[in-house]
């Protein structure tokens, strides 16, 4: 039952990432536009002197770059969480469908952080200084692979879910070890009353 728990820690750490990285992801660009619709008034004359395309640009770089940083270590968060909740339920739960899940979701990472992000990463830098309006193949290839990498995401918690499921369901059937109790009758252990 430990190990049980110890997988259902490393998997909910590994879901509750993943949700919060989401929210980070959208929130930092969600940030431009909240600062350029009421930038305080030192950031509103510097603003000015930029131009607001250019100011929204830059913070947009700005943006863009702490995702890409954020993303590549939570990957490395990930394939370590991966190695630990495969590792449990292969020795601790001894489970290899589960085991089977938790590895398929390890080389999904593994191809994200060594495929993917590395070319959204280039993508990404290639394209943050156009204008919105202006066409970019880049941009284009970027947003292809966005989606890929969304759905590979997907399929992640959903093979996590599975998981969940699982380990619950274990947890649940597992009796209660009782305790055996040994009758003693000897003789000269009778029971006195006062």
């Amino acid at each position: 039952m430990r190990h049980t728990r110890i997988a259902a820690f490393f998997l909910g750490a590994w879901l509750l990432g993943t949700l919060f990285m989401i929210f980070v992801a959208t929130q930092n660009f969600a940030t431009v536009d909240r600062v350029m619709k009421n930038p305080p008034p030192e950031a509103y004359k510097m603003i000015g002197a930029l131009g607001n395309d250019n100011a929204r640009q830059l913070l947009r770089y700005a943006a863009g770059e702490e995702n890409r940083y954020f993303f590549e270590n939570w990957e490395l968060a990930q394939l370590v969480l991966g190695v630990l909740l495969t590792g449990v339920l292969v020795f601790g739960v001894e489970s290899r469908m589960l085991a089977g899940f938790s590895g398929a979701m390890l080389i999904l990472t593994i191809f994200e952080h060594l495929k993917i992000t590395p070319e959204m990463t280039w993508l990404g830098r290639s394209f943050d200084f156009l204008p919105w309006t202006a066409e970019s193949l880049d941009r284009d290839k970027f947003w292809k692979l966005h989606g890929v990498y969304s759905a590979i995401e997907i399929v992640k918690m959903l093979l996590a879910v599975v998981i969940a499921g699982f380990l619950f369901q274990l947890r649940q059937r597992r009796p209660k070890q009782r305790v055996q109790v040994k009758a003693v009758d000897y003789p000269q252990h009778r029971h006195v009353d006062g």
